[in-house]
């Protein structure tokens, strides 16, 4: 069969994916099979032989829920095989399955979603963006665009609507607001786990919504994550089984290093993200004021002219750009030092026991590094950096505001240079482009 035959069968039946047989073997197509077919430049007319296609690791359906979750949790596929004696396909797990398993009434009452919500960045974009431009943000079964005005959730794209677009022939050159699902389902803050299991169930849907009570949109959480949080609550259903204890305690360990990774982590580069560096400023402004420690700097980036980069080579390009510019971030700073993604194209690095003047001339050394770098296809990319120091006389606003708009002078001076903000006057380190 065709990608378009598959795409259309799996359409009419309302599904996600459909399972190959090969020699008494189990294989998987899914949405996200075909999203990162068409990203990568695929036809829908080649056939399921021509690709790679994903082997389905079976468990036997006498087997114990906890192991086949661990299973779906070691290996990161969405798909879980379920065999009987004579290792034939009686089934397929997924964490709607497990989740579908779970009564909501073993929950912990007191917990709410707002304990949950800062876990994962919400892609969030405005109605008069094109569906074509955004469509990279879209791989995952879990993934989704929110369509936000002043801050609330006013539409949302998930990947399944992206496949109907797809399977339909449908063009995605028009706006955000003709494609978008409205209105939105969405949680209050102050729901309980019970409340958005259930919401989750009733609706048949893949992920939580999170608003604050004046319906802005705090954050997103995930059917998987809601799986892996609510086996937590089975301890009191199998604390006598010490065995199982042992292993779900494991899991949920495991699980608590990921997500604590992940959520001051930028998942494109690598870098930590700006929640990090909110929580670095803090620390270093406590070390300063409790043990009178030398002061530190901090350095804005912004790569210039990005958006060109990304209109003449596209999005994939600009993602590679980015990457590979965090590792020469990486490379250039100490250990005690904090490279950050602030968002989009924009940088920080946190740099402690460091004052202004040795941060900008550390400042011109990554400057010309990234100038003389030949980036993917040869392009040459240039950054503006502002600089400053912190005083403890100020808010920590105040200094973040002072080394933005030092950034913002050596972007108006010309770009490719240093400024340096002293704390009355921003002062350009004079350093001219090639």
């Amino acid at each position: 069969m065709t990608i378009r035959s598959v795409s259309q069968l799996i359409h009419q039946n309302d599904v996600s994916s459909v399972v190959i047989e090969i020699a008494q073997e189990y294989f998987v197509f899914s949405v996200e099979d075909l999203l990162r077919h068409l990203h990568g430049g695929g036809s829908t007319e080649v056939t399921l032989a021509e690709l790679k296609l994903s082997k389905i690791t079976c468990v036997l359906a006498d087997e114990r829920i906890l192991s086949a979750f661990e299973i779906l949790e070691t290996s990161g596929d969405r798909y879980l095989g379920v065999v009987d004696a004579k290792e034939s396909l009686v089934g397929i797990l997924t964490d709607t399955d497990i989740l579908s398993a779970i009564d909501p009434t073993v929950l912990v009452q007191k917990k709410t979603i707002g304990e949950l919500v800062t876990r994962v960045e919400p892609v969030t974009f405005t109605a008069d963006w094109i569906l074509e431009d955004v469509l990279t943000h879209l791989q995952r079964m879990e993934d989704s665009i929110i369509v936000v005005e002043s801050k609330i959730p006013i539409g949302i794209i998930t990947t399944k609507d992206i496949f109907k677009i797809i399977s339909s022939a449908e063009s995605t050159d028009r706006p955000l607001r003709d494609y978008m699902n409205c209105p939105v389902i969405t949680t209050k803050v102050s729901s309980t786990i019970e409340d958005v299991l259930i919401q989750l169930k009733t609706f048949q849907i893949k992920r939580s919504v999170v608003v604050n009570e004046e319906n802005q949109l705090v954050g997103l959480v995930t059917q998987s994550e809601l799986v892996g949080f609510a086996y937590g609550t089975w301890i009191n259903l199998i604390k006598h089984h010490a065995g199982e204890l042992k292993e779900l305690v494991a899991i949920l360990d495991a699980k608590a290093k990921v997500f604590e990774k992940s959520s001051l982590t930028d998942p494109l580069t690598g870098l930590g993200n700006r929640r990090l560096l909110e929580k670095r400023l803090t620390d270093e402004i406590g070390r300063m004021r409790r043990y009178a420690a030398p002061t530190f700097s901090m350095l804005l980036l912004d790569i210039d002219f990005f958006k060109q980069i990304n209109d003449e080579h596209g999005h994939l390009i600009g993602d590679e750009i980015l990457k590979a510019i965090s590792l020469k971030f990486k490379e250039l700073v100490r250990c005690s030092d904090d490279a950050i993604r602030w968002g989009g194209e924009e940088f920080a690095i946190l740099l402690p026991h460091t004052p202004v003047g040795d941060a900008v001339e550390f400042a011109n050394r990554l400057r010309t590094t990234i100038e003389n770098y030949s980036f993917v296809q040869q392009i040459k990319v240039t950054v503006s950096i502002g600089v400053g120091q912190f005083s403890l006389t100020e808010h920590e606003s105040l200094f973040f505001d002072r080394v933005d708009k030092a950034l913002y002078l050596a972007k108006q001076q010309g770009r490719n240079r240093v400024v340096a903000d002293t704390g009355t006057s921003a002062v350009e380190d004079l350093v001219a482009p090639i």
